[in-house]
């Protein structure tokens, strides 16, 4: 062994022994440090990636990047533990527009061998997918985004972010040759109405032989206080692509030619309708498009051009400001809910028409109109021009209404409180017309009513029977002699009639607990039944298990039976006993193919030996063949025996 930091030469030692230095083992202290380092090493190699800490990077879609376009953002988390699906946040946007795409996660595990020594390493890498856009020229940052993963029990949650990055966003030179305009109404508008735009792409002759892509923006789309909805137009020919928030929306169009100053121009245009949800001004900044227009072409194989170089061009509108008002106070009847638009109706019907007080109805409104019927609800029903609190009991909030196509759906349970109601009344129902500016109001039609009193029976109207005990309120018993008592006796309306009933109770014990079955049978007759019932089902028993074997095994037994018959008279029958008792063989082979095997085979050649030869003409079977054949008959009987012997 070699010696580390030592000298090697020659030395003497007590006894005049010559000892080489290099041949001492080394110290205790410097055989633990190698342990050590190789402990280590191999705690590196195995467990390296344990050590590394989770970490978190931005990638950036590959420059130059130009206003109005969709740059790819990706935060990639690596190292983090494969469950749960970590959680991100990202700091505030102001200069652009970030568009969350999905998340989406990869893991892959790569084993190394490394001096004999075997390491696996698994790496999960969570990609979550961004879109940025910007309408402003010059630098603009990305702030930060956070990734927190929660830890196990009693652990506090994992969280790494990124740094903020600025981008340098270049400008597109300004075209005529494409525009993007969005038409709207002037204002002021109401909220709840539903106002028609339409949004116009024009491109010119020019441009459209070279136009490669575009791509179109309305700001107003991503507004927060507008809602739109977007109905299919069976004029449409085409598709016009907006880049929106929550992505490219695809809008029905339709794709004329004209001729504009002499010039032939393409127009696109698309139609919405744009609810205001509260009042306010709505401003937002005016629509762009972006065309990617090639400037160079070369033809591919199939004669096709194709672009080799692009130069980028844009064209914007003008800034869209909106004013929102809110339906006027002045003026406003009680029957009014929030419905804006035009041409609105009101049907109510009832589940019954003949109650009595107290009882309910369930009552259904339907409502119709030319307007925005998701802001539309039912007014108090205890309003001017509705219900009467003092002949009906009313629900103290309004239903809730469920949308459809066939419009507006309500359901309300009333109770009648007055006998004298004899209708539930024409329902009033005012909306706001938004192009006159004035209320106008519909009523549904009336539904009569049959209203019966009810009838409140009090104690005193309950009969006792005389000498039932006192009275605990200490009121008068009720005598049924009397005729006064007959008199005031309230009236009882019923269905059920206990005239000519005999309800007296017989104390004869033994004819109570007499049965009428016993009644003119002869003694024996009910044992009788019982066994006839109790025979029955056992022979119903029997059957059932009959039906149920398996009518092979049925054949199988039967040969084996006639088999054995067949044997025993051939070892009873004295002379020819070897050629019977082979017969008797290949008859059951015959009938059981299956059974033939080398055993059988041994038997019928010992028996063909016997009857052939000379000097066994006409003599008995030995008694060991005999002896065999029994049991093999018997073993191989034994191994197909079916579950019934009813065949026998």
């Amino acid at each position: 062994m070699h010696g580390i930091g030592r000298g090697c030469g020659p030395e003497s030692v007590a006894g005049g022994v010559a000892v080489d230095r290099a041949a001492i083992p080394p110290s205790f202290a410097s055989l633990a440090r190698i342990v050590v380092l190789c402990l280590l090493l191999a705690a590196t190699c195995l467990f390296g990636r344990s050590a590394v800490a989770q970490e978190v990077r931005l990638q950036i879609g590959r420059g130059p990047h130009y206003v109005g376009e969709s740059i790819e953002v990706q935060v990639v988390a690596s190292d983090f533990a494969e469950d749960p699906t970590p959680e991100i946040e990202v700091g505030e946007v102001t200069l652009g527009r970030l568009r969350y795409a999905g998340v989406s996660d990869s893991s892959s595990t790569s084993i190394s061998i490394i001096n004999g020594r075997m390491s696996r390493v698994k790496e999960v890498h969570f990609i979550y997918r961004y879109e940025f856009s910007s309408n402003q020229a010059g630098r603009v940052r990305l702030p930060s985004f956070r990734v927190t993963q929660a830890g196990e029990a009693g652990k506090a949650p994992t969280t790494r972010q990124t740094r903020p990055f600025d981008l340098e966003i270049s400008g597109v030179p300004a075209t005529g040759l494409v525009a993007l305009t969005v038409e709207h109404p002037e204002g002021p508008i109401f909220v709840g109405q539903k106002v028609p735009i339409e949004v116009e792409l024009r491109i010119d002759r020019e441009a459209q032989r070279d136009l490669l892509s575009y791509q179109a923006t309305v700001p107003l789309f991503d507004h927060p206080s507008l809602r739109f909805l977007d109905e299919t137009s069976a004029d449409a020919n085409g598709q016009l692509e907006i880049e929106t928030a929550a992505g490219t929306m695809r809008l029905p169009a339709t794709s004329t030619e004209e001729d504009v100053n002499g010039r032939r121009v393409l127009f696109l245009r698309a139609r919405r309708t744009m609810i205001a949800l509260s009042p306010e001004e709505i401003r937002a900044p005016p629509p762009r498009v972006v065309i990617s227009r090639g400037t160079r072409f070369r033809r591919d194989l199939f004669n096709q051009r194709q672009a080799t170089s692009s130069q980028r061009l844009m064209a914007e509108g003008n800034p869209i400001r909106i004013e929102v008002v809110q339906v006027p106070r002045e003026g406003r009847p009680p029957s009014f809910a929030g419905a804006v638009g035009k041409g609105f109706s009101l049907e109510v019907a009832a589940d019954r028409s003949v109650v009595q007080v107290g009882e309910p109805i369930l009552l259904s409104f339907h409502l119709r109109g030319d307007g925005d019927l998701s802001s539309a609800s039912l007014p108090p029903l205890d309003a001017e021009g509705l219900f009467d609190p003092n002949q009906f009991r009313l629900p103290e909030d309004p239903p809730a209404g469920l949308v459809d196509e066939d419009g507006k759906h309500f359901d309300a349970s009333v109770r009648v409180l007055d006998a004298e109601a004899r209708e539930v009344p024409a329902i009033a129902y005012t909306w706001f017309d938004a192009e006159t500016r004035a209320f106008e109001t519909t009523y549904s039609r009336p539904i009569a009513l049959s209203v019966g009193a009810a009838e409140i029976i009090g104690a005193d109207a309950v009969a006792r029977r005389e000498g039932s005990g006192g009275d605990p309120m200490g009121g008068s018993r009720y005598d049924a002699s009397t005729p006064r008592a007959a008199a005031e006796l309230p009236v009882r309306s019923t269905s059920l009639a206990f005239s000519g009933a005999n309800l007296a109770v017989d104390e004869d014990v033994e004819r109570v607990l007499a049965s009428g079955l016993d009644a003119g049978l002869p003694p024996l007759s009910v044992p009788a039944l019982y066994l006839l019932g109790t025979g029955l089902l056992v022979l119903a028993t029997l059957d059932r298990r009959r039906q149920a074997i398996d009518p092979g095994q049925f054949v199988r037994a039967r040969a084996w039976r006639e088999a054995e018959r067949a044997i025993e008279a051939a070892i009873a029958g004295g002379g020819g006993a070897s050629a019977s008792l082979g017969r008797a063989l290949r008859e059951l082979v015959a009938a059981l193919p299956e059974e033939a095997d080398a055993e059988f085979d041994a038997l019928i050649a010992e028996c063909d030996a016997l009857r052939f030869a000379p000097e066994a003409s006409g003599a008995d079977l030995p008694a060991a063949l005999a002896s065999g054949a029994r049991r093999f008959l018997s073993r191989r009987r034994d191994g197909a025996k079916p579950d019934a012997e009813g065949d026998r």
